[in-house]
């Protein structure tokens, strides 16, 4: 992660030197990407950078972080619902949102595609929304819920990493797919 001296930048300045480094790394993939021509390009000088950053890898993991970030922040909280009707539609408009800022975003869209990993601790949106369906009945309580929440994200990875490799598939499609492995998952009653 970034270094105290890259936390004590401007938020713009921070933003600018993630924004070239996100387009190095969704072009030529993480590898192949050159931490000089990285900082060459965002104006900062060779010194400097080993100031924020303790080289590429450290660039990269807060290049992803970022681009983690903007995509929750394009699902927004998860707010709870009362019936299993809403909760369908909230996760289907969410679905939605994430996936033209996805097609807004080609970048973001790259580095989720390529640095995606299995079996991910679900995050605050995935515990919400299972602890939520839960509440309302749209989930069944059986089995253990702790199950119910990873196996959820388990579609989420899978799905989204389907989504990520057919970008050309329109939003209605995956969000119904999400919906239908879902339910199924949790033998949502009719």
């Amino acid at each position: 992660m970034p270094l105290p001296r890259y936390h004590r930048l401007p938020a713009d300045a921070q933003a600018a030197i993630l924004a070239v480094a996100r387009t190095h790394f969704a072009r030529d993939g993480k590898d192949a990407a050159s931490f000089n021509r990285i900082i060459a390009e965002a104006g900062i000088s060779k010194t400097s950078a080993y100031h924020y950053f303790d080289g590429k890898d450290d660039l990269y993991a807060a290049v992803a972080e970022d681009v983690a970030a903007r995509a929750l922040a394009v699902l927004g909280p998860w707010k709870a619902v009362d019936t299993p009707a809403e909760l369908l539609e909230q996760l289907t408009a969410g679905t939605r949102r994430l996936l033209g800022h996805l097609r807004e975003h080609p970048a973001d869209r790259a580095l989720l595609a390529g640095g995606r990993g299995r079996g991910q601790d679900p995050g605050p949106w995935v515990r919400d929304l299972v602890a939520n369906g839960l509440r309302i009945g749209a989930i069944a309580a059986d089995p253990d819920p702790e199950l119910t929440t990873a196996a959820t994200q388990g579609v989420f990875d899978a799905l989204d990493g389907w989504a990520l490799a057919h970008p050309d598939r329109p939003g209605d499609t995956v969000g119904d797919t999400l919906v239908l492995l879902l339910s199924r998952l949790w033998n949502t009653p009719s």
